[in-house]
């Protein structure tokens, strides 16, 4: 007869037990882009509120998540976005996304956008008002815009053969304007080269912008845009504010790579949350 002990599978139980526990709170802050309180978190993850406050200490101190001084909030830190990516939903992933262009905002300055090129249109999914939002009109999300008006555009199709962007945009370019698309064409080499595109008055004449490209994939086909007025994005700081995108952007990419979403389109629709 053996002699050897029986196993006791408690102790995995009760971790794995821990693990869903644990996944269920993080899967719901991660809805929450300023954050959630205790007591909220608690009913939506039916995870009891000491065993909560456990996982929360415990992921503090990994630096997954920040809970607010004066609010009390807890909130996945921007860091932290793309170890959790796969964890959001649809919903979850852009509201993550709102959260990194609020904090480019604070950053910049600036009203900070997420765009989209979808055949020859440049979808503005998304965008966050800055702090200084002074002269300058606000529109709607989402909407459509021409990319050879938009950072994104050059930001985007500088990445593509220049022939392919001819023909993707000559169709749907002006007429009486199309000899200034070759200049368009020949603006977007530098953007490739700078990781970053900027435009001044082009969509409205004081307004300017900077965008850099979000990878997933070969060829991007999002990016992160900051915008404001030409007295505030000028010359001297459109080299700094371009830095500010590309850090955002390479957030977003991490993101976007590491959530359930790759392969999968966006829609306009699904941004109305």
């Amino acid at each position: 007869m053996s002699t050897k002990p029986e196993a006791n599978d408690s102790e995995p139980r009760t971790r794995d037990g821990l693990l869903n526990r644990s996944m269920n709170v993080l899967r719901v802050i991660s809805t929450f882009p300023h954050g959630v309180g205790l007591s909220e978190l608690t009913r939506l993850s039916g995870v009891p509120k000491a065993t909560c406050f456990r996982i929360i200490t415990a992921l503090e101190e990994e630096g997954v998540l920040v809970t607010d001084d004066e609010t009390k909030r807890i909130r996945i830190s921007v860091g932290s976005l793309s170890i959790i990516g796969g964890l959001l939903t649809q919903t979850g992933t852009l509201r993550a996304i709102r959260e990194i262009l609020s904090e480019l905002s604070k950053k910049s300055g600036e009203t900070t956008g997420f765009d989209m090129l979808q055949d020859h249109n440049i979808i503005v999914m998304l965008q966050n008002v800055g702090p200084s939002l002074i002269g300058q009109t606000l529109k709607s999300t989402p909407r459509i815009q021409p990319p050879w008006l938009t950072s994104t555009g050059k930001s985007l199709l500088s990445y593509r053969d220049p022939k392919a962007v001819r023909e993707l945009l000559a169709p749907h370019y002006p007429s009486e304007k199309l000899a200034q698309l070759d200049s368009f064409i020949d603006s977007l080499e530098p953007a490739k080269v700078h990781g970053y595109a900027w435009l001044y008055g082009a969509l409205e004449r004081d307004a300017a912008s900077v965008a850099a490209p979000v990878f997933v994939g070969d060829l991007p086909k999002y990016a992160i845009w900051i915008g404001g007025p030409t007295y505030r994005i000028t010359p001297d700081n459109v080299r700094q504010l371009g830095q500010m995108a590309i850090e955002a952007s390479d957030q977003a990419a991490k993101l976007l790579s590491a959530t359930d979403q790759v392969g999968t389109d966006f829609s306009a629709t699904s941004l109305i949350a």
